[in-house]
């Protein structure tokens, strides 16, 4: 009769939720299953198999961790994974043919069984890393905003110290631009703006960190890379932008930029006295004529 009424229980379950539903012995079995609204989970093979084998081995650490959790406690276990394809052959063979983050809860309904559920967050956690992704983004260019910056040239500066590893900053500024948007408008300006940045990111490297600091202002940080190399990097940022030439109606729009760099030199040293230190220069380069790249080799 017990084993009747948590059959019941199970299918009255799995009709009214949206969630997969595993019924699962002590040892992990499925006993019975419910695919909820993911209908390319193939339940009936599911049956008989030990859930925690359906996983890799960190995951089924996690697994078999979550079920004994709630094999000795009557409250509820949450656990998330994050379900790869090519790491998940298994539930491949089971019908799985994209990734998915799953929100997944077991608890124990009498002393032999467990209800494992498992609801799919992947469509959430996108939304959610949107938000967050667009919160750290310059909305007309796409570079990462001042706040992410700061954040990333913090952390990264204190770990270079920690570890005595070389980084260096670029400042690089437009020279000139408000006087493109006097005379071609702020079209002109966006545009221009949008160009450099696609062709910094071409530009850098993977490990580089590209962020707008400013109205024209734009920060490239450089971990790993000394005084010599942070200047060439810089002098080829400076004449690929040269030579840059963007289709407009007005005309074809040419401009240059400023460029002041700096590498981390003593202990004292912070992400703030770099970032002084790399204005001092772009201004001496702009007072020099513009066009041009001052290096600080502070040590």
């Amino acid at each position: 009769m017990a084993e009747e009424i948590i059959q019941d229980r199970f299918d009255f379950l799995a009709a009214n939720v949206e969630e997969i539903v595993l019924l699962l012995n002590n040892q992990g079995e499925v006993l019975r299953a419910s695919a909820g609204v993911e209908d390319w989970l193939q339940v009936d093979s599911l049956v008989g198999l030990s859930f925690p084998l359906l996983f890799p081995s960190e995951m089924m650490t996690q697994v078999n961790t979550q079920i004994n959790a709630a094999v000795e406690r009557s409250e509820s276990v949450l656990f998330q994974y994050s379900m790869k394809v090519k790491e998940s052959p298994d539930w491949v063979e089971l019908g799985m043919k994209e990734p998915h983050i799953w929100q997944t809860r077991c608890q124990r309904i009498d002393s032999n069984e467990l209800l494992f559920v498992i609801a799919d967050r992947s469509e959430e956690v996108k939304l959610e890393r949107k938000i967050i992704n667009q919160a750290q983004r310059d909305p007309l260019t796409g570079a990462y905003n001042r706040r992410a910056l700061m954040t990333v040239l913090s952390q990264s500066v204190a770990q270079a110290q920690r570890y005595d590893w070389l980084c260096s900053f670029l400042l690089v500024d437009i020279d000139n631009f408000h006087a493109f948007n006097e005379s071609f408008g702020w079209d002109a300006g966006d545009l221009i703006l949008q160009q450099l940045v696609a062709n910094l990111h071409g530009f850098k490297r993977t490990a580089d960190f590209l962020a707008r600091y400013g109205d024209d202002k734009f920060v490239m940080f450089l971990p790993e890379t000394n005084i010599e190399q942070s200047g060439l990097a810089a002098e080829r940022i400076r004449v690929m932008v040269e030579e840059l030439e963007i289709p407009f109606p007005q005309g074809d729009l040419k401009f240059t930029v400023s460029i002041g760099g700096v590498t981390l030199g003593d202990a004292e040293e912070t992400h703030e006295t770099m970032l002084r230190r790399a204005e001092e220069n772009l201004q001496i380069a702009k007072a020099s004529g513009t066009n041009r790249v001052e290096i600080d080799e502070h040590q």
